[in-house]
């Protein structure tokens, strides 16, 4: 069984296409985009690793 506590949590920087920006904590960059369309309910983000400065682009289908 998978425990979220095995695998530490990045903070993340999340920004929309229209420049908003959230704090996301996830385990990797795909579950903060999930995490991220989950709570603001919007499909594009751009997510940087606030630690290394790796930055990436999600485009979710959100339904």
């Amino acid at each position: 069984m998978f425990h979220a506590a095995q695998t530490p949590l990045h903070l993340y920087e999340a920004r929309t296409a229209e420049d908003a920006v959230f704090a996301i904590l996830g385990a990797s960059f795909e579950d903060a985009a999930l995490t991220f369309a989950d709570l603001v309910h919007q499909g594009q983000v751009e997510l940087t690793d606030c630690e290394s400065g790796e930055r990436r682009c999600f485009t979710l289908e959100v339904v």
